[in-house]
Order: C-alpha cells, then structure tokens, then sequence
C-alpha cells in the first residue's frame, strides 16, 4: 500500500514541476516550447488551467506526503521518548567508583638514596 502511494506521489511531484515550469512569467518552459501551450487553450485560458492544475497537484502533493507519512509511522506509540530508548541502550554495565584516593606524598616524590 505504501510503495503504491509513494510511486503516485513520485508521479505527482513530476508532474507538479512541468507544470510549474510551464506557467508564464519568467521564461520557463513554456516559453522553450514556444508557447504552443497558449496556443492550444488559447491566450487567457491557458494560464486559468495551468494555475488551476497548479493548485491542485499541490494539494495532493502535500496530502499524500502527510498520509504516507501518517501510515509509515510506529504503529502501537509509547509513552517512552526517543531520547530516553536512546539512554538505556547506551548504558555502561562498569560501577564507576565513589570514592577518590589521592596518592600518599610517599608516591608523588621518590625517597632519596642515602647510600651514594
């Protein structure tokens, strides 16, 4: 189900970006087409469609986002956070000690050799 809407949605974004380039204005390809569009639906009419068509595959460009991302989530929630599952996988089973001892003075400096 899921890789059925994924292809319509990849379909639907494909389609969206010919229509986009399609609309008028700033050159696009409507303009490299030499505008066979506007000739074919006429001056005005061409660009009430495409502006038309425009919105609409918006709206299922960004519906079908929201729904597959809906049906592709966890499927049973849990009240536990991401964070938290990433915390205790990460736990370090190593008792870490309390207590610091410094060493004695005996330890930082070396006895003196009284035999040379």
């Amino acid at each position: 189900m899921i890789q059925f809407l994924i292809t319509i949605h990849t379909i639907i974004s494909i389609l969206l970006i010919v229509v986009v380039l399609m609309q008028s204005g700033q050159g696009g390809l409507n303009s490299m087409m030499s505008g066979t569009a506007n000739s074919m639906l006429g001056s005005s009419g061409a660009n009430d469609f495409i502006t038309k068509l425009t919105t609409g595959l918006g709206i299922a460009f960004i519906g079908l986002a929201m729904l597959i991302g809906a049906l592709s989530g966890e499927s049973s929630p849990s009240s536990e956070s991401i964070l938290q599952k990433d915390a205790e996988s990460r736990q370090v089973d190593e008792m870490i000690p309390q207590e610091f001892s410094l060493p004695s003075v005996g330890e930082l400096i070396p006895e003196e050799d009284s035999s040379n």
